[in-house]
């Protein structure tokens, strides 16, 4: 059994281990990479997928500008590429997706005192943070749906599939995120047990 000491060394090196990932230039930079790439899959990325990762692996300055970065290059890719028709309603819906991302990255990076210091509250912190952030997103499209529709019907079904989408991208994002983690966190509680 572990005693108070155990896991308060335990926290020390789970902080460590997240914040050495976290100031790591390549962190968002691979972020950015991987949602620059899932604009070629997805004509709607999953924005809320991102934000949620951003706001959980990274400081809030840095969480903000990555999930920025990542739907404005899913903005460009849409009017550029995709060829999105430069009108009120498509600049509305950009305007909200972006909004939405901001609210959801704002909300996972607060990151509370439980999710910063034992695998489980930083697991919990993510469950909680895809679900609320979800809510967050698709309960803004939600609320303005009606006004702006242009005949397209969103119902139960359309959220529920969506958010299968933002579960398993999620979900991906996160297990390679713990997998470094706990190299991470590994390669310090080695180098403290040498001393």
């Amino acid at each position: 059994m572990l005693n108070q000491e155990d896991l308060d060394q335990i926290a020390t090196r789970f902080d460590q281990a997240w914040r050495s990932l976290a100031i790591n230039r390549w962190s968002p930079l691979a972020l950015l990479t991987l949602g620059t790439a899932s604009n070629v899959m997805y004509a709607h990325m999953p924005l809320v997928a991102f934000a949620v990762i951003s706001g959980l692996t990274l400081p809030r300055r840095r969480a903000i500008a990555a999930a920025m970065l990542i739907w404005l290059i899913n903005q460009a890719a849409g009017f550029g590429l995709r060829g999105y028709p430069f009108t009120v309603t498509a600049f509305t819906w950009g305007a909200l997706m972006g909004l939405g991302t901001l609210l959801v990255v704002t909300f996972a990076s607060w990151r509370p005192g439980f999710a910063q210091t034992t695998w489980s509250g930083h697991g919990l912190w993510l469950a909680i943070s895809l679900l609320v952030g979800f809510g967050l997103y698709q309960g803004l499209i939600l609320l303005v749906h009606p006004l702006i529709a242009d005949g397209h019907w969103m119902d139960w079904a359309i959220v529920v599939k969506l958010f299968g989408k933002q579960a398993l991208w999620t979900g991906i994002m996160a297990l390679a995120h713990g997998l470094l983690l706990w190299r991470q966190f590994t390669r310090i509680a080695l180098s403290q047990t040498r001393l």
